[in-house]
């Protein structure tokens, strides 16, 4: 898989009400010298005002954009800050307040998100993305983003949280993105616009994930493709199934933690497990250990203990969760009249649907 940056080179829960007019770009400030401030025109067809609804323009040299009612979006730090504001308070701003933590202290491209990208991107052949417009919503720094910009036209990069400045950093090299920040349930894009969308790892945070599923659903285009990736549990009890549980009871406690703190404690728990789950599931499938092959926690194996230190801190932090058996999951996608081509649990569902 080649590095998206090369790529570049070659190509060249609560419910959400707007508050007020966005600030102009001199209240919101410019983005950091040598990143574009150029949106790519596929996305600025595919925006809408998220107060009014209407199409938007980009607005000159400035950067951002604005409706012919007037209302403005600046461009922060290199990102399109479209974001509005709760209604009430809730696990929404809990929920944006871990994952911003999290990326921006988690904020680097590693080697091994390529390794992660192959398990994510396994069903879909990316090739056929060529020529696409695409949405990766819930980017997080934006780390799956990069490999799938190598293959689309242009993609617009969505997260509700500060992490958007993390991705922002990390995707400002690739001028055929736009990192937009929005929650998920009130992006401002027009309805069956986007050629593919991904979402991964996010829905399972929201208080109703069906309600984001469904809202996502709607940006999708006939003969679109979507990719998820669920959070799962099993359908019997068994060593997994003790291990959620344990798991589940230790989130009571961690999830109330200074986020500084958690990051802290997130290192030895990571350890434990890297240690006495991940390496004797190394040496077992080397050695042909049954007994050892069999344990859990697979996608880890190869991969440094940095990686587990991450996912364990997303793990323990996220104030909401949710887990799926497939009866569950299958008539989402049918509800919404889409056609699932692939789903498999590999500890999570990896699901690809496209619509008719």
């Amino acid at each position: 898989m080649a590095r998206p940056d090369t790529a570049a080179r070659q190509r060249g829960p609560a419910a959400l009400v707007f508050t007020g007019v966005a600030e102009s770009p001199e209240e919101g400030g410019r983005a950091p010298r040598g990143r574009s401030t150029v949106i790519p025109s596929e996305i600025v067809e595919r925006l809408r005002c998220p107060a009014c609804g209407e199409p938007v323009e980009e607005v000159g040299p400035e950067g951002g954009v604005r409706c012919p009612a007037g209302h403005r979006y600046a461009m922060r730090n290199g990102y399109l800050d479209c974001a509005q504001r709760a209604a009430a308070e809730g696990s929404t701003d809990r929920t944006f307040a871990s994952f911003g933590f999290e990326w921006n202290h988690f904020d680097d491209v590693r080697d091994e998100d390529e390794g992660f990208a192959e398990i994510y991107f396994k069903d879909l052949d990316l090739a056929s993305l060529e020529g696409k417009v695409g949405l990766d919503a819930g980017c997080g720094k934006g780390r799956y983003t990069r490999f799938l910009a190598e293959h689309l036209t242009a993609t617009a990069a969505l997260d509700g949280s500060s992490a958007v400045e993390a991705a922002a950093r990390n995707l400002g090299g690739l001028p055929s993105v736009l990192v937009v920040k929005s929650d998920l349930r009130s992006a401002p894009f027009a309805p069956a616009s986007f050629d593919f969308i991904s979402s991964l790892g996010v829905l399972h945070h929201l208080d109703d994930p069906q309600e984001g599923f469904n809202r996502l659903a709607t940006y999708l285009a006939p003969g679109g493709r979507i990719l998820l990736y669920l959070y799962s549990r099993p359908a019997e009890f068994g060593l997994r199934a003790a291990a959620l549980s344990v798991a589940s009871a230790l989130r009571k406690i961690t999830v109330k933690l200074p986020h500084r703190l958690l990051k802290v404690v997130s290192a030895p728990v990571a350890s434990i497990l890297y240690w006495g789950v991940v390496l004797p599931g190394e040496y077992g499938d080397r050695h042909g250990v049954a007994a050892l092959a069999g344990l859990p926690m697979s996608a880890y194996r190869g991969k440094p203990l940095r990686s587990l230190v991450l996912d364990t801190f997303d793990r323990l932090s996220a104030p909401v969760e949710h887990r799926y058996v497939w009866e569950e999951l299958a008539p989402w996608f049918s509800g919404a009249g889409l056609v699932v081509d692939a789903a498999r649990d590999e500890t999570g569902w990896f699901v690809l649907a496209h619509r008719r």
